[in-house]
């Protein structure tokens, strides 16, 4: 008797979940993050000019959505000339659930150009 074994390997796809800032408040922004990754956890500052976008938050999944990967400690601190607004985890994850996302092969992106982050 022949046995024939056959081993299928269930390598699952990972996918890339990024989540962008378009500043479109007509000012210079200062943009402070904190648990703003699942895989490149390092807190970051930087200037986010008039009409440049910036990425606010990164995470791998296999194919879970982006709402549940953002950390309940996600902090965004956005600083215009004259005023500060703070953005937390479940400020972020109403945005992205309210945004159409944009799928290419294993890179899932949400943009938020809405002005609703402007301080």
């Amino acid at each position: 008797a022949v046995v024939v074994s056959s081993i299928t390997s269930a390598a699952q796809q990972v996918y890339r979940n990024d989540v962008y800032l378009l500043n479109t408040c007509g000012v210079p922004l200062e943009l402070t993050l904190a648990n703003d990754s699942n895989y490149d956890d390092q807190p970051r500052s930087f200037t986010l000019n008039q009409n440049q976008r910036s990425s606010i938050g990164n995470y791998q999944s296999f194919g879970e959505d982006v709402s549940g990967q953002i950390s309940d400690q996600y902090s965004l601190s956005i600083k215009s000339p004259t005023a500060m607004k703070s953005i937390d985890a479940q400020t972020l994850r109403n945005a992205v659930t309210s945004i159409k996302k944009t799928e290419e092969k294993a890179v899932r992106s949400w943009t938020i150009d809405t002005g609703a982050f402007c301080p």
